[in-house]
């Protein structure tokens, strides 16, 4: 490609001509690098909280503040482990629409998230609960506080 579009150049205006060419074409594949592969923001954010004792990620989805949690499990005996993935409960679910993001805070003990929208600036911490399941069990949900701020 380089030696047509030298010839391209030389044609052009001479050896300068065949330089000036040669330079536009590196500049173009330059800019054409630099261009995202997706043409879309994505639909999910994901992080993690700052607790190192937290093996666990939250999700949102941006549009609808929609929250989700997982985290890995390894159930004792077994050599491959499991990604378990927690209920929604109250005030994790379908939020007003919205440009929502997530937010670890700095405090190492913390296992929760902030769920924030970005359009009006409410925040809301959303974390894992254990509760009273049937039979005695104990079950994990996902709960987020109403929003504020």
């Amino acid at each position: 490609m380089r030696s047509s579009l030298l010839w391209a150049g030389r044609l052009a205006g001479g050896r300068r001509g065949a330089r000036a060419v040669l330079a536009a074409a590196i500049a173009a594949g330059a800019l054409m690098g630099a261009a995202p592969a997706r043409a879309a923001d994505p639909l999910y954010d994901f992080a993690a909280p700052p607790s190192g004792e937290a093996n666990r990620v939250y999700g949102v989805n941006r549009k609808t503040g929609e929250m989700s949690a997982c985290q890995f499990e390894r159930p004792e005996g077994s050599k491959v482990g499991v990604t378990r993935c927690f209920v929604q409960s109250e005030g994790a679910g379908p939020q007003k629409a919205g440009n929502y993001g997530l937010m670890p805070t700095r405090y190492a003990g913390e296992t929760g998230i902030f769920r924030v929208n970005h359009d009006t600036g409410e925040m809301s911490i959303c974390y894992v609960r254990e509760q009273a399941g049937i039979g005695g069990a104990t079950d994990s949900i996902i709960l987020c506080t109403p929003p504020g701020r």
